[in-house]
């Protein structure tokens, strides 16, 4: 499998939208919503590759081109990891699809999820300089601490608090 930069990334989303517009013929529009590395190098707030592009959500039609374009659903398992409302802070990406719409879960949504990862690679691409800059800090806190959002979605009071801790630390660290 080979890595993906923000071109390939870019040209694996349009090979997708053009598959799917020659396969289904429809005035209605498809979505998918990415989330993870993938999506913070779309946005560009991270310069690295990834191996694969994980979305969260995806129209019922798209399911099975997906495996095609190293497309992972799989991170779906980790919905506890996202915000209660993450839907409703969805961001376009700007890639004009013919018959999709690609959008990213927001920056401070991907963070969350991030922070309840204990991956390396995870903490350093939410400490990246381009990330801490562009955060808007005080949605990023409302939506760690509200108990409608990173609480809502968390397996158990345990996990949620864990969380908490790790948040905690990241803002008192990088908070400006």
């Amino acid at each position: 499998m080979e890595l993906l930069s923000y071109e390939s990334l870019i040209r694996r989303l349009k090979e997708l939208d053009e598959e799917a517009s020659l396969r289904f013929d429809s005035a209605d529009r498809l979505s998918l919503i990415i989330v993870g590395g993938s999506a913070l190098i779309l946005m560009e707030y991270i310069s690295r590759a990834t191996h694969d592009i994980d979305a969260m959500e995806a129209s019922q039609q798209l399911q099975d081109l997906l495996q095609d374009y190293d497309i992972n659903m799989n991170v779906q398992t980790y919905t506890d990891n996202f915000p209660y409302n993450y839907l409703d802070r969805v961001e376009p990406l700007p890639i004009k699809g013919k018959i999709i719409d690609f959008y990213t879960a927001s920056l401070e949504d991907i963070v969350i999820a991030k922070l309840h990862s204990y991956r390396d690679k995870d903490f350093e691409d939410v400490c990246s300089p381009q990330v801490l800059e562009a955060l808007d800090w005080e949605k990023l806190h409302f939506i760690a601490t509200s108990d409608d959002e990173a609480k809502a979605s968390s397996m158990n009071e345990f996990r949620h608090g864990e969380f908490l801790s790790r948040f905690q630390e990241y803002e008192e660290r990088y908070r400006p």
